[in-house]
Protein backbone atom coordinates (compact mmCIF):
# COMPACT_ATOMS: atom_id res chain seq x y z
CA UNK A 1 0.00 0.00 0.00
CA UNK A 2 1.37 3.40 -0.98
CA UNK A 3 1.24 6.09 1.65
CA UNK A 4 0.09 9.48 0.42
CA UNK A 5 2.81 12.06 -0.06
CA UNK A 6 3.05 14.81 2.53
CA UNK A 7 2.71 18.44 1.50
CA UNK A 8 3.67 20.97 4.17
CA UNK A 9 1.47 24.05 4.47
CA UNK A 10 3.44 27.07 5.61
CA UNK A 11 2.15 29.81 7.90
CA UNK A 12 -0.27 32.27 6.29
CA UNK A 13 -0.70 29.96 3.30
CA UNK A 14 -3.03 27.22 2.09
CA UNK A 15 -3.06 24.12 -0.10
CA UNK A 16 -5.99 22.35 -1.75
CA UNK A 17 -6.12 19.06 -3.59
CA UNK A 18 -8.33 16.33 -4.95
CA UNK A 19 -5.36 13.92 -5.02
CA UNK A 20 -4.43 11.40 -2.36
CA UNK A 21 -2.02 13.67 -0.47
CA UNK A 22 -1.51 14.50 3.18
CA UNK A 23 -1.63 18.23 3.91
CA UNK A 24 0.37 18.94 7.07
CA UNK A 25 1.09 22.01 9.18
CA UNK A 26 2.76 22.62 12.50
CA UNK A 27 0.76 24.97 14.66
CA UNK A 28 2.47 27.18 17.18
CA UNK A 29 0.27 30.12 18.16
CA UNK A 30 -1.73 29.55 15.00
CA UNK A 31 -4.78 27.80 13.65
CA UNK A 32 -5.56 25.41 10.83
CA UNK A 33 -8.80 25.36 8.89
CA UNK A 34 -9.46 21.97 7.31
CA UNK A 35 -12.20 21.92 4.67
CA UNK A 36 -13.44 18.78 2.96
CA UNK A 37 -16.24 18.21 0.45
CA UNK A 38 -17.12 14.52 0.59
CA UNK A 39 -19.38 14.80 -2.46
CA UNK A 40 -16.43 15.85 -4.64
CA UNK A 41 -13.45 14.32 -2.71
CA UNK A 42 -11.72 17.71 -2.47
CA UNK A 43 -9.91 18.98 0.61
CA UNK A 44 -7.80 21.89 1.71
CA UNK A 45 -5.87 23.24 4.66
CA UNK A 46 -5.41 26.91 5.58
CA UNK A 47 -2.75 27.88 8.16
CA UNK A 48 -3.17 31.26 9.95
CA UNK A 49 -1.03 32.65 12.75
CA UNK A 50 -1.85 35.03 15.58
CA UNK A 51 1.60 35.49 17.10
CA UNK A 52 4.41 37.55 15.61
CA UNK A 53 7.32 35.35 14.64
CA UNK A 54 10.10 37.70 15.67
CA UNK A 55 9.25 38.36 19.33
CA UNK A 56 6.79 35.64 20.42
CA UNK A 57 4.29 38.36 21.20
CA UNK A 58 0.74 38.58 19.93
CA UNK A 59 0.22 40.13 16.51
CA UNK A 60 -1.25 43.61 16.57
CA UNK A 61 -4.69 42.72 15.22
CA UNK A 62 -5.39 45.84 13.20
CA UNK A 63 -8.07 46.14 10.54
CA UNK A 64 -5.34 45.54 7.94
CA UNK A 65 -4.23 42.30 9.61
CA UNK A 66 -7.77 40.97 9.86
CA UNK A 67 -8.52 42.10 6.29
CA UNK A 68 -5.47 40.16 5.09
CA UNK A 69 -6.81 37.07 6.87
CA UNK A 70 -10.19 37.53 5.18
CA UNK A 71 -8.55 37.88 1.76
CA UNK A 72 -6.52 34.72 2.34
CA UNK A 73 -9.70 32.85 3.37
CA UNK A 74 -11.43 34.13 0.21
CA UNK A 75 -8.57 32.89 -1.98
CA UNK A 76 -8.61 29.53 -0.15
CA UNK A 77 -12.35 29.10 -0.77
CA UNK A 78 -12.06 30.19 -4.40
CA UNK A 79 -9.35 27.57 -4.96
CA UNK A 80 -11.52 24.88 -3.36
CA UNK A 81 -14.44 25.83 -5.62
CA UNK A 82 -12.16 25.77 -8.68
CA UNK A 83 -11.52 22.08 -7.93
CA UNK A 84 -15.26 21.41 -7.78
CA UNK A 85 -15.93 21.73 -4.04
CA UNK A 86 -19.46 22.95 -3.29
CA UNK A 87 -19.76 25.18 -0.23
CA UNK A 88 -23.05 23.62 0.85
CA UNK A 89 -21.23 20.27 1.23
CA UNK A 90 -18.15 21.49 3.09
CA UNK A 91 -17.14 19.95 6.39
CA UNK A 92 -15.10 22.58 8.23
CA UNK A 93 -12.82 21.77 11.16
CA UNK A 94 -10.73 24.35 12.98
CA UNK A 95 -7.74 23.38 15.10
CA UNK A 96 -6.06 26.09 17.16
CA UNK A 97 -2.94 26.13 19.31
CA UNK A 98 -2.43 28.84 21.90
CA UNK A 99 0.84 28.80 23.85
CA UNK A 100 0.67 29.24 27.59
CA UNK A 101 2.16 32.75 27.44
CA UNK A 102 0.78 36.04 28.75
CA UNK A 103 -1.55 38.05 26.50
CA UNK A 104 -2.21 35.24 24.00
CA UNK A 105 -5.86 34.43 24.74
CA UNK A 106 -7.37 37.62 23.26
CA UNK A 107 -5.59 37.53 19.87
CA UNK A 108 -6.29 33.80 19.60
CA UNK A 109 -9.98 34.30 20.38
CA UNK A 110 -10.25 37.17 17.88
CA UNK A 111 -8.80 35.16 14.98
CA UNK A 112 -10.75 32.01 15.90
CA UNK A 113 -14.00 34.00 16.11
CA UNK A 114 -13.26 35.62 12.73
CA UNK A 115 -12.76 32.22 11.09
CA UNK A 116 -15.85 30.74 12.76
CA UNK A 117 -17.97 33.64 11.54
CA UNK A 118 -16.53 33.38 8.02
CA UNK A 119 -17.50 29.70 7.69
CA UNK A 120 -20.73 29.90 9.74
CA UNK A 121 -22.92 30.04 6.64
CA UNK A 122 -21.98 26.56 5.44
CA UNK A 123 -24.90 24.16 5.84
CA UNK A 124 -22.94 21.67 7.91
CA UNK A 125 -21.85 22.71 11.42
CA UNK A 126 -18.16 23.39 11.89
CA UNK A 127 -16.07 21.87 14.64
CA UNK A 128 -13.41 23.73 16.58
CA UNK A 129 -10.78 22.18 18.85
CA UNK A 130 -8.51 24.47 20.82
CA UNK A 131 -5.25 23.34 22.39
CA UNK A 132 -3.69 25.53 25.08
CA UNK A 133 -0.28 24.06 25.87
CA UNK A 134 3.41 25.02 25.87
CA UNK A 135 4.36 22.93 22.83
CA UNK A 136 2.57 23.15 19.49
CA UNK A 137 0.62 20.57 17.52
CA UNK A 138 0.78 19.05 14.05
CA UNK A 139 -2.44 18.95 12.02
CA UNK A 140 -2.86 16.42 9.20
CA UNK A 141 -5.58 16.32 6.55
CA UNK A 142 -5.99 13.56 4.00
CA UNK A 143 -7.23 15.75 1.13
CA UNK A 144 -8.95 12.95 -0.80
CA UNK A 145 -10.67 11.20 2.11
CA UNK A 146 -11.20 14.08 4.55
CA UNK A 147 -9.66 12.39 7.59
CA UNK A 148 -7.99 14.74 10.05
CA UNK A 149 -5.80 14.04 13.03
CA UNK A 150 -3.59 15.92 15.42
CA UNK A 151 -0.20 15.00 16.85
CA UNK A 152 0.89 16.84 19.97
CA UNK A 153 4.44 18.15 19.88
CA UNK A 154 6.27 17.41 23.05
CA UNK A 155 9.48 18.41 24.75
CA UNK A 156 9.73 14.78 25.82
CA UNK A 157 10.81 12.18 23.23
CA UNK A 158 7.32 10.78 22.68
CA UNK A 159 4.39 12.62 21.18
CA UNK A 160 0.79 11.69 21.86
CA UNK A 161 -1.60 11.13 18.97
CA UNK A 162 -5.04 12.59 19.36
CA UNK A 163 -7.72 11.40 16.95
CA UNK A 164 -9.80 14.30 15.72
CA UNK A 165 -12.23 12.82 13.21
Amino acid sequence: MNLPSEIPVQTDAFRVSRDSVLLVCELSAALAVCVYDDTQAVGGLLHLRYVATNNDGPIDLTDNTLSSDLLLMDRFCKELRSLGARKQSWRVSIFAHTPELPNMQDPAATVIDLVKAYFADSRLPLTCKEFSRPAGIIVNLDAREGRTWVNALSIAPSAARVAAT
